[in-house]
């Protein structure tokens, strides 16, 4: 089912006991004060900060970076990602809005500090489909990137009127997504199988079943969402499986009504 957040502090959104324990995160969208700071050290989990606006001084491992971010929309995405026994300092330099993730990895890698230059950001779906899917699509990690992370996230935005995780796929691993709107009016809807929910600003699903699940917002309104894949200890995420059936888009030269 859809959440919607209404709380105007940190919220909890997935742990490993009473809220969505499928999706194996601990989750959490951190609202931090001007002036404020936390701190992030734990033993036995890997840990994720993604900014999502505002400004923040982050040390770690001896070194100190500050973060900042306008907005999701028009700036690539910023954060940190550490391994286990990591020790992070987050001192807010404005009121900021980020999210953690963090989940068990006995697994040791690098730190990286993500930054808009190691950020690789694509349209995909351009040129397909009378432009009716063409999303902004920034990876930061996969499989493929890291390995050793249990982790695979990073962000999409639809275009106003847009579609996007088409054509539709499925995996057996759990997702997060995690919704904002350029307007907060804004909204659009997700598909969960045969289930359709409205999605608002500050809002988030569950993909804990592998069923399909595409994206689409209303016109007039880009639709930001970040997505987190967790996977599985013994299968991990190395793409996703199409909905066979939909697999005739695939063609270039496939028509789509009205041809032109």
């Amino acid at each position: 089912m859809m959440n919607y957040i209404k709380d105007k502090t940190t919220v909890e959104l997935t742990n490993r006991s009473d809220l969505y324990p499928g999706m194996m995160l601990y989750s959490y969208l951190v609202r931090q004060k001007k002036g404020e700071t936390k701190t992030y050290d734990d033993s036995e989990k890997e840990t994720l900060i993604v900014l999502q606006e505002g400004k923040l001084t982050l040390s770690y491992e001896g070194k100190s970076a500050t973060i900042e971010r306008v907005n999701v929309f028009d700036d690539a995405p910023v954060g940190l990602h550490v391994c286990k026994g990591v020790h992070v300092e987050v001192s807010a330099d404005t009121d900021s809005e980020y999210l953690l993730f963090m989940t068990e990895n006995e697994k040791e890698f690098a730190t990286t500090l993500f930054t808009k230059e190691n950020v690789v950001v694509v349209d995909r779906g351009a040129g397909q489909w009378n432009e009716c899917a063409t999303r902004n699509v920034r990876t930061m990690v996969d499989y493929k990137i890291n390995p050793l992370s249990n982790m695979a996230f990073g962000e999409t935005v639809n275009y106003p009127g847009k579609w996007s995780t088409f054509i539709p796929h499925l995996h057996d691993q759990p997702e997060l997504y995690y919704y904002r709107f350029n307007r907060p009016e804004g909204f659009g809807a997700s598909f969960y199988g045969d289930n359709v929910y409205q999605v608002k600003d500050y809002s988030y699903i569950c993909v804990t079943e592998k069923l399909p699940h595409p994206q689409v917002t209303a016109p007039g309104y880009a639709m930001y969402y970040f997505w987190i894949i967790r996977h599985f200890d013994d299968n991990p995420w190395t793409g996703a499986e199409n909905v066979k059936e939909h697999e005739w888009l695939l063609d270039p030269n496939c028509k789509i009504w009205p041809e032109k």
